[in-house]
């Protein structure tokens, strides 16, 4: 036996005992086993931050160890009962997989999850340094509370390098660049901090001139340095004066002390955001993000590149959730975990590890994930976490309604969710109806079967206030299809299917056949849940590969995909009215080219190979868009149609030119993992696993070039 499987056998054998000593024998067959909904936060490199929610009241221990150990550490949270626990697993060991169960006493005998996973190798959180004897605490809270979130890149000047420096590390998580004007100071600098053994990981030094330009989360600089120090914040980024800032000076300062003042210079611009799987809750995939007129891959820089790399992630088939970006932050999801990101710098902000969170086969189903400037809604199993987007603090779960009567004994999860400026909308799907498979050829889901097609359908649309968390309205439904689910100008359109018997059906995942001819298109009122039209759906085949839903300011666009064609049919937003219906060949049977996502942008749908008029149905251009190569689906930038082509790489066709560049050695995911927002082209690595090979398996931010010609476009 090789020493790799001989250390696979332990490693197995020592978890099987591991979870035979959590097994709980009920004498009472009345009582049932409950659930815990566990994440965890790293929050430094030897601890992580494990909450949970379980279904009933109790106080609880946690054992936790290695996957190789036979000594488990335990630890008990603070909090007496409830259902909301946190606690600190310390002690943690660099590069190791750890296993996890909760046990609860309650009313009943005690109860004992089942075992969890972590793996701290993933933990991505930097040294620490000890705060001393604070003694202008309510100062540095209205510092810390300037920023826009507590980790990234700061810059100070050489001058202000102590005590300030010093403060960040011990208050932020943020890597600090000492700005020095010539060599002398830089070594200097460099030579203090090595000596005190800090220099590396918290602290560097730079020649002011060599600082790349729009990388700072904040600068402290003195009221000379105003201008230089502007120039390297990024568009989130706080400037600090220390000293009163020059009365020329036309930024609208905060003062924190007499010698101590804040300013956000770049307050009022405007980011384009990536918020839901499809850019918005419309599913254009455009998101009015035209990266200033960029139509060639040469015309955008590097603005950083780093992690997570391809094992933070899952393989590059089963089409997961795309990444998001919004508030100057970068979203992605890996394999049962997420991880934030600076969007201008790509530094890791906080990562979370979350048993039950993974999805897969998207096109057939929906995202699990959406955000905002403040939060992130993320859905595993029948909860929906609300996370805070500067942190990654779980800070509450909303929770789906009792299911009505015929429902009374099937559980659910929860399965579609979005958000807009004041509602979170939802869908209630039975239990182990979503797609769980991310391995091995048949969980590429590219196929024509119903093993690949087959779609998840929720039973109720739930509407919750967004920020008080409670239910407006519910709409019971037998099926709506989760890749319909549109929303615009405060209405939410998707197909329905209407049929009794789905109701008790043991699966929410719905063949062709179980859903074909007995569709209709709703529409509703999203404050209110009012029903303001219905329409009938076109026809379909019963060997319909995927269905989806796209809206703009005038109308909900049905697109469907069989027998060779893609399918779309508009339908008027107001009344409801079918306006055209219009048919477009596939470019292949495979490798994604017959289940394409369109990208509907500029009163155009693009579908590769044709180019249709939106408002008419007409095909304006046919053969176009460039040669395919691969499962990704296209996402749109203006003038520009971002695809996989050529040899492979991530491509764009340029709409002007009608021609393609490409970025060598860059490779997406087979559904959607590169996205424009921010004025930024963001590609997290989510292609990790290709047997084509030769991928720069790193993640990346790209930013159109300073001065290019795209410019003047």
């Amino acid at each position: 036996m090789k020493l790799s499987q001989s250390k696979s056998l332990i490693k197995l054998l020592a978890a099987a005992a591991f979870f035979v000593s959590t097994l709980t024998t009920y004498s009472d067959d009345s009582i049932q086993p409950q659930r815990v909904h566990p994440a965890i936060r790293f929050i430094s490199p030897g601890e992580a931050e494990l909450t949970w929610e379980s279904d009933l009241p109790g106080s609880a221990t946690v054992a936790y160890r290695t996957a190789t150990e036979s000594a488990e550490q335990t630890v008990k949270p603070d909090s007496a009962g409830g259902t909301f626990h946190q606690v600190v697993l310390a002690n943690l060991q660099p590069n190791q997989v750890y296993q996890y169960r909760i046990t609860i006493n309650g009313d009943g005998p005690p109860w004992t999850s089942e075992v969890f996973e972590f793996d701290n190798a993933m933990n991505y959180t930097p040294p620490m340094l000890e705060k001393g004897v604070d003694e202008t605490s309510s100062e540095s809270n209205a510092l810390m509370d300037s920023l826009h979130h507590l980790g990234g890149y700061a810059v100070v000047g050489e001058s202000l390098s102590e005590p300030w420096a010093t403060w960040l590390v011990q208050h932020t998580s943020m890597t600090i660049i000492a700005a020095c004007d010539d060599h002398e100071q830089m070594t200097q600098r460099r030579h203090h901090w090595y000596q005190q053994g800090h220099y590396g990981i918290r602290f560097t030094a730079q020649l002011t001139a060599e600082i790349p330009s729009e990388i700072a989360n904040v600068a402290f600089v003195k009221p000379d340095d105003l201008q230089r120090a502007k120039e390297l914040l990024s568009p989130t980024g706080t400037l600090v004066c220390v000293g009163k800032p020059p009365a020329t000076s036309t930024l609208n300062w905060k003062p924190i002390n007499d010698q101590l003042f804040v300013a956000h210079p770049m307050s009022d611009v405007t980011l384009t955001r990536w918020d839901h799987q499809y850019g918005s809750v419309s599913n254009q995939s455009f998101s009015g993000e035209t990266l200033d007129g960029v139509d060639d891959a040469g015309q955008l820089e590097i603005r950083w590149l780093g992690r997570p790399g391809a094992d933070f992630g899952i393989d590059r088939n089963p089409r997961m959730p795309a990444p998001l970006a919004v508030g100057g932050r970068l979203f992605h999801q890996g394999m049962n975990r997420m991880i934030a990101l600076d969007a201008f710098n790509g530094a890791v902000l906080w990562s979370l590890e979350m048993p039950g969170l993974r999805r897969v086969n998207i096109p057939r189903d929906c995202a699990n994930w959406c955000a905002d400037d403040a939060f992130v809604y993320a859905a595993a199993a029948d909860r929906l976490w609300v996370i805070d987007a500067a942190t990654g603090e779980l800070k509450r779960t909303l929770t789906l309604p009792e299911p009505d009567d015929s429902n009374a004994k099937k559980d659910f999860d929860w399965g579609y969710v979005a958000n807009t400026n004041d509602t979170i909308l939802g869908t209630a799907v039975t239990r182990g109806s979503q797609y769980e498979e991310f391995w091995a050829k048949p969980a590429w889901y590219d196929g024509k079967d119903d093993q690949a097609t087959s779609k998840v359908c929720g039973q109720s649309l739930v509407a919750y206030d967004k920020q008080y968390g409670n239910v407006r309205w519910k709409r019971d439904v037998d099926a709506v299809i989760h890749a319909t689910i549109t929303i615009a100008n405060d209405r939410v359109i998707f197909v329905e299917i209407t049929d009794p018997e789905l109701r008790k059906l043991p699966s929410g995942k719905l063949t062709n056949q179980q859903i074909a001819d007995k569709a209709t298109v709703v529409c509703l009122d999203l404050k209110t849940g009012r029903e303001l039209w219905t329409q009938k759906a076109p026809a379909t085949s019963s060997s319909q590969v995927v269905a989806f839903g796209l809206a703009d300011e005038n109308q909900f666009l049905l697109e469907s995909s069989s027998d060779a064609k893609f399918h779309f049919t508009s339908f008027d937003l107001a009344s409801g009215e079918r306006r055209w219906s219009q048919s477009a060949k596939w470019p292949e049977d495979h490798h994604g080219a017959h289940m394409q996502h369109a990208v509907l942008m500029n009163d155009k749908i693009f579908v590769q190979p044709q180019i249709l008029d939106s408002k008419t149905g007409n095909i304006i251009k046919t053969n176009t868009l460039g040669k395919r190569r691969g499962c990704a689906t296209p996402v749109g930038t203006g003038n520009t149609i971002i695809y996989r082509g050529g040899g492979g790489p991530l491509s764009f066709w340029s709409l002007e030119r009608d021609g393609r560049s490409e970025f060598t050695r860059l490779r997406p995911s087979c559904w959607l993992s590169t996205i424009p927002a921010q004025g930024m082209l963001f590609s997290p690595e989510a292609g990790g696993g290709c047997s084509c090979g030769g991928w720069m398996e790193c993640s990346i931010g790209f930013a159109p070039k300073k001065g290019s010609n795209h410019e003047s476009k």
